[in-house]
């Protein structure tokens, strides 16, 4: 792939993140420190992996209609990462992958937002979605989708987010 802001250097991609990364790394919560890592490896380019611009779209409207948290705090706390100069962001939304997304949507019987992650690995040879999306990994078998939060921390995230939107 070649990198916007490196125009002559070719790169392996490792993977692209999903939106449930962004949303667990921005927000205090126990499963935190394991994604803010990721995201940090993936930002500094550490690790030669894939930040969709379109994932900071999904995670304001999971952290705000579904966790309930705050929209200031959200947007203030989006915003500062957003406001770093990383080659991994990756701004483009090609039309064709949109629209091979709404079909795997379709067919698939997943979101658009999971099925456009899908299509745009396969446009650019990536073989790999850091996902905590459990249902992503039981339907799709020609990309490899890793959680790179341990199970058992996982299971603690679920509890801490139940119990949070019980007491909201």
């Amino acid at each position: 792939m070649l990198m916007r802001n490196m125009p002559y250097v070719r790169l392996e991609l490792e993977g692209i993140i999903d939106t449930g990364i962004i949303v667990i790394s921005h927000f205090k919560n126990p499963a935190r420190n394991y994604a803010v890592k990721l995201l940090f490896d993936a930002l500094t380019f550490r690790r030669h992996v894939l930040i969709p611009l379109t994932t900071y779209i999904g995670a304001y409207i999971i952290m705000t209609r579904y966790l309930r948290l705050r929209r200031d705090k959200v947007v203030r706390a989006l915003l500062e990462t957003l406001s770093l100069s990383s080659p991994a962001f990756y701004e483009d939304v090609p039309k064709i992958i949109v629209e091979r997304a709404m079909v795997g949507a379709s067919e698939l019987n997943l979101s658009p937002w999971d099925t456009y992650l899908i299509e745009l690995a396969k446009e650019l040879g990536i073989s790999k979605i850091y996902s905590v999306d459990e249902e992503l990994a039981r339907k799709v078998r020609d990309i490899e989708i890793v959680n790179p939060i341990p199970r058992d921390v996982m299971k603690e995230y679920h509890c801490y987010v139940r119990e949070r939107l019980r007491r909201s």
